[in-house]
């Protein structure tokens, strides 16, 4: 009989865009981005992210910024589609800096 002090907890699944397939290792490893609105994450499993030589986003340095932006544009109901907060857009500009980017 199995109790909860001696069952793992699962693991935890995302999709791996490189092999297009479930996931129990997939990290985001990209950003896809328009002008206005927030991103989408492309992620990669780890035998794809070493195949392909990919590093998950937060190995990058010039993507630092980008998982606080995303998070903030993902829970705050002032960041639409159409437009940003003013948190959102602050966000956004020390992203593009960190890109080298003008805001």
């Amino acid at each position: 009989m199995t109790t909860p002090s001696n069952t793992a907890a699962p693991a935890s699944f995302g999709w791996c865009h490189w092999h297009k397939s479930p996931s129990g290792t997939a990290v985001m490893v990209d950003v896809i981005e328009k002008s206005s609105g927030p991103g989408a994450g492309l992620y990669a499993c780890s035998p794809c992210r070493e195949q392909h030589k990919l590093r998950s986003i937060v190995e990058q340095p010039h993507e630092v910024a980008y998982p606080d932006y995303l998070l903030h544009t993902s829970d705050c109901a002032g960041c639409s589609r159409i437009g940003r907060c003013e948190v959102g857009g602050r966000l956004r500009d020390i992203y593009q800096k960190a890109l080298g980017e003008a805001p």
